[in-house]
């Protein structure tokens, strides 16, 4: 499929559930021949189109983004605080 013409992903959903209902009330020849029109038309394999046809088509709403402070940093910090009393390394005291 050209670059141009590629679906969004709603454009997909949308075609995908038109077929939905004739491809579980199809038999196995039928729900091979929607399989590869759908591959044709919307660039999915086969096996990513099964998937989707035995579930729901509803996009799931999108998660917020978490603010989260780095693991290297929450890791550094946590030994700075916890290593204090300790001297450096490779320094010898007597």
């Amino acid at each position: 499929m050209p670059k141009a013409n590629k679906m969004t992903i709603d454009e997909r959903r949308k075609y995908l559930r038109l077929l939905q209902d004739g491809y579980r009330q199809g038999g196995k020849s039928e729900r091979g021949r929607l399989l590869d029109s759908m591959e044709a038309t919307t660039g999915l394999h086969r096996k990513s189109l099964i998937r989707l046809m035995a579930g729901n088509l509803e996009r799931k709403p999108r998660r917020k983004n978490q603010q989260h402070t780095p693991v290297a940093k929450r890791e550094t910090a946590g030994v700075q605080e916890r290593c204090q009393h300790r001297p450096a390394r490779g320094v010898k005291t007597a």
